[in-house]
């Protein structure tokens, strides 16, 4: 699978690839940005501005990463659009093994080989 994000820098959009799978070292980036998101929205009160600030930094860096530095963590922050925040989501889905059950076969109930 291809993973493609577009960036705009220096008022121009650039595309960038990366056509390998999520590695371990992904899942554990996509990890550590999930506690601090669940911690975030732990907090009594709800989410500060610290705390969104954080949650930006922590996507620009797994995006980085995850596009082996192919851009920076500035250039995500100041270039990234709601579709490019969709891309560097879905792949720190896949990166967390998420399923599509949209495109996932359903099992049917009565199969031949009885599971």
């Amino acid at each position: 699978m291809t993973y493609k994000l577009e960036l705009v820098i220096d008022h121009e959009k650039q595309e960038f690839s990366r056509n390998n799978p999520p590695m371990l070292k992904d899942m554990t980036q996509a990890l550590i940005l999930q506690r601090h998101q669940l911690e975030m929205y732990s907090d009594e009160g709800g989410p500060s501005d610290e705390h969104y600030k954080r949650n930006e930094k922590d996507l620009a860096e797994f995006a980085v990463k995850f596009w082996n530095g192919q851009f920076k963590t500035e250039q995500v922050v100041n270039g990234c659009t709601l579709a490019s925040l969709d891309e560097i989501n879905n792949a720190i889905g896949d990166s967390l093994g998420k399923k599509d059950t949209d495109s996932e076969e359903k099992p049917e109930k009565n199969n031949r080989r009885g599971y």
